[in-house]
């Protein structure tokens, strides 16, 4: 979505409707975000996020959250209504940061170890991982005079403790 430009959004159809996963929620201490994990369906070779909102969204195909694997969530960076999205500061988590993914009253904490700009079909991101690994990607870079967004924002963490 555009930077402070309000998107109608059509009806969510029923097959691309995202899976509620309880008490599934991620949470960003640097950037002071907690927020739920939805499951996005997989359409083919792609994922409708259109529908996202404030919420954090698993890319089914990819490992579950807090498995061993490549978890990989996405979050707007605005909003359909043109204000700020839960991955508008994204960019400013440096190594070592701290990701954590709460899920039936356990805290799996990952910790940055790559932050990196990729083009919106390099799916390198996705990558199978033997350990657990987080991926968050959003988009980057709004291009105004295209109306999207010319670069993926992907920042990738390691699991590094259970609490």
């Amino acid at each position: 979505f555009a930077p402070g430009r309000i998107t109608a959004l059509p009806a969510q159809p029923a097959y691309l409707r995202y899976a509620r996963l309880n008490d599934l929620t991620l949470e960003i201490p640097k950037l002071g975000v907690r927020i739920p994990i939805v499951g996005i369906p997989r359409s083919g070779n792609s994922w409708d996020l259109t529908w996202l909102s404030s919420q954090a969204g698993w890319l089914n195909g990819t490992a579950f959250p807090t498995w061993a694997g490549n978890s990989v969530l996405t979050a707007h960076v605005y909003l359909a209504s043109g204000l700020p999205g839960p991955f508008v500061n994204l960019g400013t988590l440096a190594w070592g940061d701290e990701i954590i993914v709460h899920l039936d009253g356990q805290d799996y904490v990952y910790q940055v170890r790559e932050v990196r700009l990729v083009r919106p079909y390099d799916l390198s991101v996705l990558r199978h991982e033997d350990l657990p690994w987080l991926t968050l990607v959003t988009c980057r870079g709004y291009d105004a005079a295209s109306d999207s967004y010319p670069w993926r924002l992907a920042v990738r963490a390691v699991q590094t403790a259970i609490r």
